[in-house]
């Protein structure tokens, strides 16, 4: 009875999809258009942005940029800038002269009869100006100019890598979301099948290898999802940490077609003046003397009461007395312990500039690789909307004749993966794009948020 059953329900089936020829292949261009014409207003992507506006709060890229300029590792590098611009000035007012002022209360026990006890007070007043110091001092402004401009250009590349991980999070982000999507649709479908071939079975019209098939791709579909979910709240927390931002949801933007072309990147920039910095500290181990001027000025506020009892002593203290000199030094021993050091510094320039050099080359290297990254990513936007419009229209066509039971139920679940496999790859590939974009606007020395729109 069973196999009659079947039997007559293939029969019914065959009558329906193949009754009428004319209306049949109506339908099947129709389907074909609706496929074609009304993909992206079904797509996965348009639920994603139709979610993010349904949320209470839902930010985009450019609110997460925002947010990473509050980034914790960044806010260190500011300090560091500051830090650099504060050494830079200290270094300038070297130039200015020093100007001490001493006072001095002095009370006198003196084991004489006479003017046993005594006070005396004085007034000193102390310039120096350092008039030649062998160009130390111009080269250490020079240095701590150098190594300030350096610090700028190393805050600039920490917040550009920082802009580039947040990016690599967010549509990551958006990648995991999708496949949750796909996956849930999927279970929807399966679920839907599981309730349909579950009355089959019960009828005798089917068997339980079927319907345990179904209930497997089920649980395992409910796994994938549980996994999926997972790795959405990681790039969730990931982009708090980043950002110091909470959120609901995200809206889903995109970035604008970078410019093909190189940039001197801020990293090689930074090592750049790092190597400027150790020139000029080089240059202030000199061999030169150093001349200084000196002006003392000696005023006596209180004079010794021996002093003001004798006016024939008067002339040998003075009320005041100022003394004016030039201080010339010469270190005669130090030329071999200056010129090891020299040396060692030396060293530490050409490791640099060797350091730079490969650098250098890598930023070639990778401004070709990413261009050439990019443009196969959009290549594959084009071939994966291919695969999953002809995916999707094998998929309906094979689901109508698995529900007449015209083919197994293999075949349908395989067109089943692969239209789901299909939606999937296809969303990665659109995020895959906008994230080769950020590479290669980063790794070609641009900055990233001059395309964020």
């Amino acid at each position: 009875m069973r196999y009659i059953s079947v039997f007559v329900l293939a029969i019914l089936s065959f009558s329906n999809l193949f009754g009428d020829d004319t209306q049949n292949s109506q339908n099947d261009k129709t389907l074909d258009l609706s496929v074609t014409s009304n993909y992206k207003d079904a797509s996965i992507y348009s639920e994603i942005q139709k979610m993010s506006s349904n949320s209470s709060h839902s930010i985009g890229l450019q609110d997460l940029l925002k947010g990473a300029d509050t980034n914790y590792s960044l806010q260190s590098k500011m300090l560091t800038v500051e830090q650099s611009k504060k050494n830079h000035t200290i270094a300038q007012i070297s130039f200015l002269p020093t100007l001490n002022l001493d006072y001095t209360f002095q009370n006198n026990n003196r084991d004489t009869i006479q003017y046993k006890n005594y006070n005396t007070q004085t007034f000193d007043a102390k310039l120096n100006l350092d008039l030649f110091s062998g160009f130390s001092t111009v080269n250490s402004i020079k240095e701590k100019s150098a190594t300030y401009r350096s610090s700028v250009a190393d805050m600039e590349y920490t917040r550009q890598n920082i802009y580039l991980q947040v990016i690599q999070q967010y549509y990551q982000y958006f990648d995991n979301l999708s496949q949750l999507l796909s996956l849930k649709r999927k279970l929807e479908q399966i679920n839907s099948d599981i309730s349909r071939v579950s009355k089959l079975y019960e009828q005798g019209l089917t068997t339980i290898d079927d319907l345990e098939s179904l209930k497997a791709q089920g649980s395992l579909s409910e796994y994938q999802i549980s996994d999926i979910k997972l790795s959405i709240e990681q790039n969730k927390l990931m982009l708090e940490y980043l950002t110091n931002l909470n959120f609901d949801a995200l809206k889903r933007d995109d970035i604008a077609n970078p410019v093909y072309e190189i940039k001197e990147r801020k990293d090689l920039i930074s090592l750049k003046e790092q190597i400027n910095a150790s020139i000029y500290q080089n240059k202030q181990l000199n061999y030169y003397p150093t001349v200084s001027f000196f002006d003392t000025y000696t005023y006596n506020i209180q004079l010794p009461q021996y002093i003001l009892a004798n006016p024939l002593l008067a002339p040998t203290f003075p009320q005041g007395q100022n003394i004016l000199g030039l201080t010339v030094s010469l270190k005669l021993f130090d030329d071999v312990g200056l010129t090891l050091q020299k040396q060692y510094m030396k060293l530490g320039q050409l490791a640099n500039e060797k350091n730079l050099l490969y650098k250098q080359a890598e930023q070639k290297k990778d401004e070709k690789l990413y261009r050439k990254s990019l443009e196969i990513a959009k290549a594959k936007i084009a071939s994966s909307e291919a695969s999953l419009k002809s995916a999707t229209i094998s998929y309906l066509n094979i689901k109508k004749k698995y529900d007449a039971q015209l083919v197994n139920f293999t075949d349908y679940l395989q067109a089943l993966s692969t239209k789901f496999d299909a939606e999937a790859t296809y969303n990665a590939s659109l995020n895959n794009y906008e994230l080769q974009k950020a590479n290669y606007i980063f790794y070609s020395g641009q900055k990233i948020q001059d395309y964020i729109k």
